[in-house]
């Protein structure tokens, strides 16, 4: 019986050591997520303010070279924008996974949690049959010597 009531304890540690992981590394993803969302954000702004820097010249007038420095600029600003987009949500994808994940060993947790339990009622309750067992084998033998005294617990 200590066997099992070892397994079920050493099946919880694991469990939870693994939901712990599962929250650290949720935690950074939410952080690099984060991150990305605001990279993102001032990748939009530069977008925003060259767009509108090229507008105002072209109603000034531009030279060819510096409206092909522009648009390959704004062209290579979309291609990380969207590399950026794409970032996120493959981080979004990651986040699904690991919350699924975590909420999968969180209900483990809670089977050996509750199996640990019955686990060590079973087990008092054998120590104490056992006791009985041992107490009642003692007061047998009290009754059976007359005339002797026996000490049960020597």
């Amino acid at each position: 019986m200590k066997y099992t009531k070892f397994s079920f304890s050493l099946l919880e540690t694991i469990e939870k050591k693994k939901i712990e992981e599962e929250t650290i590394k949720i935690k950074n993803l939410y952080l690099k997520k984060q991150q990305n969302s605001e990279q993102l954000k001032l990748l939009i702004n530069y977008q925003k303010e060259y767009l509108k820097k090229i507008h105002d010249k072209m109603m000034s007038g531009v030279c060819v070279h510096q409206w092909k420095n522009y648009n390959n600029f704004i062209s290579t600003l979309q291609v990380i924008i969207k590399e950026n987009i794409n970032s996120i949500e493959e981080n979004q994808r990651i986040i699904k996974k690991s919350l699924k994940k975590w909420s999968a060993n969180k209900m483990k947790l809670k089977v050996w949690e509750y199996l640990n339990k019955i686990n060590k009622k079973q087990t008092l309750k054998m120590k104490k049959i056992q006791e009985d067992i041992i107490n009642d084998n003692c007061t047998q033998l009290k009754f059976l010597k007359k005339g002797k005294l026996l000490s049960c617990y020597k």
